[in-house]
């Protein structure tokens, strides 16, 4: 079967495409942070503290200095992937797909190149993910798309502390150690979760499993996990170790998949040069950033 493919998707057209690909990440398709969509460029954060707001009754109005609007400002970094494939060994997948063996044919792409989109969407939520966390933080991962919470709360908070390893025997101490710096005001909060990632969450498991909670340790799943009350969110982009409190309300993400600037290009390379590849390009928006920094604390391995 000839395939031959040259598509633009540009802006709205793209969308389906483009949040594919940042969305579906599991810090942002489970909503484990603030999603800001639509940030063209920057998106301000208000913050609104207040001191002594409730007063004794007087007849006078009180000077409003009790409340204090600060603001965090959010930018977004233009990003781009540009990606070559050989088309032949893809056109064979698609095709075993198409033929409907073994598969749900209403979940096959329609078509070649939603296929090779959703190869390339999978891929770049993966990367988007770390990037979410780990970005221009020196990590092992060296994400440097843009700058991630890490750096952000590592910038912006005074709640930290550190530990030489994570093990099964101690990630329960450390855990306890990171919760233990929260301010008065999140203490017992509902909304406060606990951050790591899957190789924390599974040592984590394995202390429980070690403290006599076997039963119950297998019983539970990942989505209700919790620790001292709080409950667990695991994000695989965070670093190895590190431990972050916070309230989802309290870290955002910004993303901008819908605008002119956002687009996805399929071209077929056999038109130009006459060989075997299909070349993809994508174009979006992607930043961090924290609200209150005096209201996160992390753990970190140093």
């Amino acid at each position: 079967m000839a395939i031959s493919i040259t598509s633009t998707y540009a802006g709205e057209l793209a969308l389906p495409y483009i949040h594919a690909a940042l969305l579906s990440g599991d810090t942002l398709a489970k909503g484990y942070v603030t999603l800001k969509e639509g940030v063209k460029y920057k998106a301000v954060l208000k913050k609104l503290a207040s001191a002594n707001l409730v007063q004794t009754f007087t007849c006078d109005f009180e000077d409003p200095t009790a409340l204090t609007l600060t603001e965090s400002v959010l930018t977004v970094t233009d990003l781009k992937v540009n990606l070559e494939v050989c088309k032949s060994e893809f056109a064979k997948d698609w095709e075993a797909m198409s033929t409907g063996r073994g598969f749900a044919n209403d979940v096959v792409p329609a078509n070649f190149q939603d296929f090779l989109i959703g190869y390339a969407a999978a891929n770049v939520a993966q990367n988007i993910e770390f990037n979410i966390w780990q970005g221009d933080f020196g990590g092992a991962g060296s994400y440097t798309a843009f700058d991630g919470l890490e750096k952000k709360i590592k910038a912006a908070s005074t709640l930290e502390t550190d530990w030489a390893s994570m093990t099964s025997t101690n990630v329960i101490a450390n855990i306890q150690a990171v919760l233990a710096l929260l301010p008065a005001a999140l203490i017992g909060d509902p909304m406060v979760k606990v951050y790591m990632n899957r190789a924390t969450a599974q040592l984590y498991k394995q202390a429980i499993a070690k403290e006599g909670y076997a039963f119950e340790y297998n019983a539970f799943k990942e989505f209700n996990m919790q620790v001292d009350g709080y409950d667990i969110y695991v994000c695989p982009g965070i670093s190895n170790g590190t431990v972050i409190v916070s309230r989802p309300d309290n870290l955002f993400v910004g993303v901008d998949a819908n605008s002119d600037f956002a687009e996805v290009k399929v071209v077929d390379m056999s038109l130009t040069d006459a060989s075997d590849q299909v070349r993809m390009a994508m174009k979006f928006r992607v930043g961090t950033a924290v609200g209150f920094g005096s209201d996160v604390a992390i753990g970190y391995i140093d």
